[in-house]
Order: structure tokens, then C-alpha cells, then sequence
């Protein structure tokens, strides 16, 4: 039998154990929030194609021949502004749907147009919101020139850095003239669309693709120098075909982009199938062709240590 001096070390041995288990873990630091998604938004939003965004009826009279929901960017917005962020950008604002979002969430819309009939839609949907009440808590951000509250500006994205000082913007959210197309009609369903116009300094009226690719990138480049480090340019884009050539735009973009300095961080597509319901059969019976029905929104991030 074990002696009464092993019984004492037995009991003592497993009271240091009992008092070893028992010591309180330490508390673990609080993990940094990127934006005010919770759960079950942030899955929503990570899913690779959004097919629930859909123009309002308002959105569908404003004349523009290729204006994106406000939805569209809400849902960029909650995604990518972070928690602290202000100001968003747009230099291809056309009818202002990403600062009318912008604006509605109660941050600060910087926005470049160079057509005067389109600057004069954003800034009169500016006003209807805010006589509405329909933003939310108005934000703190000013403009560069000291104003309060989103505009857009009459001018063209070439001259962007008159307007944002580098290192100012936290999200940009655009969508660049898809090339000269819009000159011709749809083709998966045939329906009239109107060009941008035909001023000299509109990046839509290049003929040439390379060329065109070249001065939207120019344009992105300055994004670049206005974004925060860290911050997002998610551009919306569709890929292209004249005739018996296809255009891979939002690749060949992504790639010129990446030289300037930005990080391809992934790509979203945006399903707009809903909005084509009169699909004709491409190509038919002698060779194939895709209805092209979605576009892709390229996610570019500034690298967070960028200088």
C-alpha cells in the first residue's frame, strides 16, 4: 500500500495540475474591421457573380446610354469604403449614379463629366436627394476647394488632378467609355444606343484600341496617385467584338494597370441578363457568337505600402 508521504505527493502533484488547467487564456486583440458588413452581407457580397442588381425605374429615364444602378454602387461601397473613409471618386461620372450612392451613404462624391447635359443630371439628382432628406448623417469631407457635399464637375478625367490631391481618395468607383462602341447598336438584342458625343478630349471617340486603352489607363494612373494607400479603383467594364475580332478589355486593362502600380486583387462579374429580353441568335446558322449579358467589375487595389 502506498505510504501516507506518496498519497500527500499524488494529491499534490494533481492539485498544481488542476491550478495549471485552470489559467485563464489570454484575451484575443480585436480583430480590425475593413467595412460594416456582417456575416451574412459579407457572404452575399463575396459571391463572384451579383445577378440581384437592378436599375430603379427613375434610373432607367435618365438618358445616358450607359449608366450603372445605384445599387451596383451601394453595394461596392459597403463592400469596399473602409470604416473610416469619406470620399469617393468617379472620373467618368456621367448621370452621377456613384455620388448620388456616395451621397446617400453621407460620404463626399468627387465626380469629372465632360458632357454639360450629363453634369447638369448628376448635380440636379444631387439636389433632389439632399431636399429629399435622403442621405444619411451628412459627412465632415470637403471638397479640395474647401465645399461641403458631392459635385461633379463639368471637365474632362485627363485633367483629374486639378480637382483630388494625391493620397486623398479612399474609394474610386467608375466606369470608363466603352471605346467608341456605343456608336453602333447592341448587338445581343439590337436596341439604339446614343454615343457619349464627339468632343476631341472624349476618351469614347478613339478609333484606335490601343490607343484608347492607352489614355483610359492614363486616366486610371491618376486614380492611382489620388488613392489612399490601400484603397480600392473598381472599374466596370465589359469586353467587346467588332465584327470578326474580339476585344478583351477588361484583361487587357487589368494588365496595363498592374504596370502602373496597382495589384489586381480579383474580379466580380455582374450578370445583367435580366435586362436583355429580346436575345437574338448571333452569328446564325453560319458561325457562333456569345450574347455577351454581364460585365466585369475589376477590382485594382493601391498597394498599402505604396509611396
Amino acid at each position: 500500500m502506498p505510504s501516507s508521504k506518496q498519497e500527500a505527493a499524488k494529491h499534490d502533484s494533481a492539485n498544481r495540475k488542476s491550478t495549471k488547467t485552470k489559467q485563464p487564456k489570454p484575451a484575443r486583440k480585436p480583430r480590425k474591421h475593413c467595412n460594416a458588413l456582417d456575416g451574412r452581407q459579407w457572404i452575399k457580397n463575396s459571391i463572384s457573380v451579383w445577378s440581384d442588381v437592378r436599375k430603379q425605374t427613375g434610373e432607367t429615364k435618365l438618358g445616358h446610354p450607359a449608366s450603372f444602378p445605384e445599387m451596383l454602387v451601394e453595394r461596392l461601397i459597403e463592400t469596399f469604403l473602409p470604416l473610416d473613409g469619406e470620399s469617393v471618386l468617379d472620373p467618368f461620372a456621367g448621370s452621377g449614379s456613384t455620388l448620388v450612392a456616395a451621397e446617400r451613404a453621407g460620404k463626399c462624391g468627387i465626380g469629372l463629366e465632360i458632357s454639360p447635359e450629363y453634369v447638369e443630371t448628376a448635380n440636379a439628382r444631387l439636389l433632389a436627394l439632399r431636399e429629399d432628406g435622403g442621405e444619411e448623417t451628412p459627412t465632415d469631407a470637403k471638397q479640395p476647394d474647401g465645399s461641403s457635399g458631392s459635385v461633379v464637375h463639368c471637365d474632362s478625367a485627363t485633367n483629374l488632378l486639378t480637382y483630388v490631391s494625391p493620397d486623398s481618395i479612399d474609394l474610386c468607383i467608375t466606369s470608363p467609355p466603352y471605346w467608341n462602341i456605343l456608336n453602333q447598336r447592341r448587338t445581343a438584342d439590337m436596341k439604339a444606343v446614343r454615343h457619349y458625343g464627339n468632343r476631341p478630349d472624349d476618351l469614347g471617340v478613339i478609333e484606335d484600341y490601343e490607343e484608347f486603352l492607352t489614355a483610359t489607363t492614363k486616366v486610371l494612373a491618376d486614380v492611382f496617385t489620388g488613392l489612399k494607400p490601400g484603397a480600392y479603383c473598381c472599374v466596370i467594364v465589359m469586353d467587346l467584338r467588332k465584327k470578326n475580332r474580339f476585344f478583351p478589355l477588361h484583361s487587357d486593362l487589368a494588365t496595363r494597370l498592374v504596370d502602373v502600380g496597382y495589384v489586381l486583387d480579383d474580379l466580380i462579374i455582374w450578370n445583367r441578363q435580366a435586362e436583355y429580353n429580346n436575345l437574338r441568335p448571333l452569328g446564325y446558322p453560319s458561325v457562333f457568337r456569345v450574347n455577351k449579358v454581364h460585365e466585369y467589375i475589376v477590382l485594382m487595389q493601391k498597394p498599402r505600402d505604396a509611396k
